[in-house]
């Protein structure tokens, strides 16, 4: 389990690693994500603060000392005259004083300290829990931005692919403007392709800054445009996992059977020894009035016996916070199940679409390079080389971000899984 200082290590030492290379990979982006989440020195605060619960609980069991001190002063007092007899008269003063220590020892309380110590861990736990469900959103935009700065970095590449081939157009058919066998219109045309295809670059370049400036600031990782965001191998196919909502809802149902537990528990006889110690005037006998140590020991036992009016009560409530955990779990599953299925789908979707891609982007290419040849031989216009020039580019693009997609659906698909 992570400490905070454990926490601030791995991200210091990912950020060390990030600097001495231009490369970064969506695990790295991940783990330090999650190092620098306030979720993750949550947690181990949640589980913190439970085991100091259950320590003071498990101090209850310890002998309890108080200290205790008082004087007064009485407007009368009991007297005893007893000269008729002979005997001088027994007088108890009206100021009286006592001080010393009380002692409390719990003997047997029918495990209501140790449903009380196991309560508060699970309770913690279940903080905890939710702590990993966020984490695992974390991870989930994690991942969002990563494939976003793949897509758009993708993008760019395509934009800038673009924009060669159709400054080698203009070159070629300027050159034939020039030499009176090409339209001044065509060369104005690819012009304005030019002008336009670097606007969309320039659109693109600080979509994708924008968007690698967020993993920054999300991982708290130095990045910047020109880093090799890699992407990840197809990953191996899992099994169902256990998701952190699951993990909450088991410990939730724990919480409320270990309340339920110390309901009952709470309502039967405490039996405890105690002792207690005093210095002062008048003692427990009182006849005696001058200053001295005196004390008793015992054995007690504590019943709660009103507490029988409102357990049932009690019990019942909590029966029906059980019944409401497991609907929500119930309805989680629901929702689950739906979006594996829905996931499943997608991954075939891509797949297909993927398969078809090469042969695509083939026949687009084949078309474009008979569409420059004729463009350079007058065949045709401009604008017509300029629409298959779109759909070539298309092509490329549409196969890139597939295969991102592709990979980056399996990946979500392991989260959803729980893995």
């Amino acid at each position: 389990m992570k400490t905070p200082f454990a926490s601030a290590l791995l991200s210091l030492l990912a950020a060390s690693t990030l600097s001495a290379q231009s490369t970064i990979t969506l695990e790295q982006a991940r783990q330090a994500a999650l190092a620098n989440s306030p979720a993750t020195t949550d947690k181990q605060l949640y589980l913190d603060a439970g085991d100091l619960r259950a320590k003071s609980v498990s101090d209850a069991r310890l002998p309890q000392v108080k200290a205790v001190a008082q004087s007064t002063y009485q407007s009368e007092v009991t007297e005893f005259d007893l000269s008729a007899f002979g005997f001088p008269a027994i007088t108890i003063s009206k100021d009286q004083y006592h001080a010393g220590f009380e002692v409390q020892q719990t003997i047997y309380e029918f495990g209501a300290t140790h449903a009380q110590r196991d309560l508060a861990l699970t309770n913690a736990q279940a903080q905890a829990a939710q702590a990993d469900v966020a984490l695992l959103n974390v991870k989930r935009r994690t991942d969002q931005l990563y494939a976003g700065v793949l897509q758009q970095q993708a993008g760019l590449r395509i934009l800038r692919l673009r924009a060669a081939d159709i400054a080698a157009q203009l070159a070629q058919v300027s050159s034939a403007v020039r030499n009176g066998v090409s339209l001044r219109s065509n060369e104005e045309l690819l012009k304005a392709e030019a002008l336009a295809t670097e606007q969309q670059i320039i659109t693109s370049a600080t979509a994708l800054a924008q968007t690698v400036s967020a993993l920054s600031i999300l991982t708290a990782l130095p990045m910047d445009t020109t880093m090799t965001f890699v992407l990840p191998e197809v990953p191996a196919a899992k099994g169902m996992g256990t998701r952190p909502e699951r993990t909450a809802f088991s410990l939730q149902q724990s919480s409320t059977s270990l309340q339920a537990d110390l309901v009952r528990k709470a309502n039967l006889p405490h039996i405890a020894a105690f002792g207690n110690g005093y210095y002062g005037r008048p003692g427990f006998n009182f006849l005696y009035n001058d200053f001295r140590t005196y004390g008793m020991v015992g054995l007690g036992i504590n019943w709660n016996i009103a507490g029988y009016y409102t357990q049932g009560k009690k019990l019942k409530e909590n029966a029906i916070q059980q019944k409401l955990i497991e609907d929500r779990e119930r309805q989680f599953g629901l929702e689950q199940a739906t979006d594996i299925d829905r996931e499943e789908k997608e991954i075939a979707k891509l797949d297909r679409i993927a398969e078809l891609d090469p042969g695509i982007v083939a026949s687009k290419t084949f078309v474009c390079e008979a569409a420059a040849s004729q463009l350079r031989n007058g065949v045709i216009t401009a604008q017509d080389y300029v629409i298959e020039q779109n759909a070539q580019d298309q092509a490329k693009l549409n196969m890139e971000l597939h295969r991102i997609q592709a990979v980056m659906a399996r990946m979500d698909h392991q989260l959803t899984q729980g893995n």
